[in-house]
């Protein structure tokens, strides 16, 4: 049932995985389009944003760093997807044929792609959560997936080197 319950834990990786590589790649593919139109929907996402400090910092800071901003998160997005989907291949194919250290530094790096993944969602549920509902909701959803996903890889990374995460356990 443990073995289980954790294959369907990087299965839901798997697909958050894809989202990011997928939002990311879309990105990349305009060309430039969504770094030059980033001003814009940064005005957009501000004339009406609850948050006086987010509205702030999306006229101020962001607007003036678009292509910065834009930059980062096309690649952030392309990479946390990455990271997301090999880290979980590796842990389903190849974590019973790889020492511990290997384990952990997958671990690690699993681990920054999530939380490069929650700061993204939680940067535009605040700058944009307010124009629909289902921004806000899907970002609401990504962030707690990828905390709850976050906790498994801090186990994965702390557990004893001898142990194998997926390996069957005599009952």
């Amino acid at each position: 049932m443990e073995r289980m319950a954790r294959i369907w834990l990087l299965l839901i990786q798997i697909v958050l995985g894809y989202e990011w590589l997928r939002g990311g790649l879309e990105k990349l593919e305009t060309g430039g389009g969504f770094v030059k139109a980033l001003p814009q929907t940064l005005a957009r996402f501000a004339e009406k944003n609850p948050y006086p400090w987010m509205k702030s910092f999306l006229t101020g800071p962001a607007t003036a760093n678009a292509t910065l901003f834009g930059n980062l998160v096309q690649w952030g997005e392309l990479l946390a997807g990455l990271g997301l989907i090999a880290g979980a291949l590796y842990l389903l194919f190849l974590a019973h044929r790889l020492n511990g250290v290997l384990r952990r530094v997958a671990g690690i790096l699993v681990a920054i792609a999530l939380l490069g993944g929650m700061i993204m969602n939680a940067a535009f549920g605040l700058a944009a959560g307010h124009t629909s509902p289902s921004i806000s909701g899907i970002n609401l959803v990504m962030f707690f997936s990828q905390l709850m996903l976050l906790g498994f890889w801090i186990g994965v990374i702390l557990q004893p080197v001898e142990e194998r995460i997926l390996e069957r356990r005599p009952a």
